[in-house]
């Protein structure tokens, strides 16, 4: 990769970092890309996680800062996802892509289009059913083996299974899964770093991007409405569901018949 294609990418993360901070779902952008300038999938996908740590690493600080993390909630779920995500990570570009890209598509869909039918999905629940909560601890660990399999849309999946489950407002669950998806990535990253599969020629400026476009998101988020957060979050997953399942899928699949 050349320092032109290298400085390049730095700058775009930058950007995804920040979008990524709020909503999730910057893997989806950040692996491709890197894979069109020439890296491998596996050294794209490792690369590419031990970027996006420094990320969780500047939004965890800021939303802990504005005292937006509950750490009743984030202890017990960082403890399943550090093991399942080590497990993910094992299993690292096994599967076939277009399947990951498939379900994952599928979910965002679907999450888009229960959000629209239920705008108060975002509000915090007075009460969550012990059985609904049981489902999201549960949901936190199979998760958790996609997140160190690739993370696209992972956090985004994440975010939503807070409000859903464990009835957080938005910007609560978006601050919560930071430190989960923190674990995530260290977990994942350390696999990867012993099969050697990380590029820190490239990995180091996009951590230097991910840490400076992950605080500039989260300081966005604290400082916006609950009401633009919810908004940014939507419009966001429905572009990632439509880059995935029209182009990376039905697109590519028509390109290879």
């Amino acid at each position: 990769m050349s320092p032109t294609q290298i400085v390049v990418l730095t700058v775009t993360m930058v950007a995804t970092a920040a979008i990524g901070a709020i909503t999730g779902g910057n893997s989806l952008i950040n692996v491709p890309l890197m894979i069109m300038v020439g890296m491998s999938s596996r050294q794209a996908v490792a690369t590419n996680m031990f970027a996006v740590l420094f990320m969780t690493v500047s939004s965890t600080a800021r939303f802990a800062r504005g005292k937006l993390i509950s750490l009743r909630l984030a202890l017990p779920l960082c403890v399943l996802t550090v093991i399942s995500s080590a497990i993910g990570a094992e299993l690292a570009v096994q599967l076939p892509e277009a399947i990951v890209k498939t379900i994952v598509g599928v979910s965002m869909g679907l999450l888009v289009a229960f959000m629209a039918v239920r705008p108060g999905a975002t509000a915090r629940s007075v009460s969550v059913p012990p059985p609904a909560a049981l489902a999201g601890f549960g949901l936190t660990f199979l998760l958790g083996i996609y997140g160190g399999l690739f993370s696209g849309g992972y956090t985004t999946l994440m975010t939503f299974l807070g409000v859903s489950c464990f009835g957080l407002r938005m910007l609560e669950s978006v601050a919560l899964m930071k430190p989960v998806n923190l674990v995530s990535c260290a977990a994942a990253s350390l696999i990867f770093f012993w099969a050697h599969l990380i590029d820190f020629r490239v990995g180091i400026p996009l951590a230097v991007a991910n840490l400076a476009g992950g605080y500039i998101g989260a300081q966005l988020a604290v400082k916006s409405s609950e009401r633009l957060v919810r908004a940014v979050f939507l419009a966001t997953v429905a572009c990632l569901a439509l880059k995935l399942l029209a182009y990376d899928v039905v697109y590519r699949a028509l390109l290879q018949s």
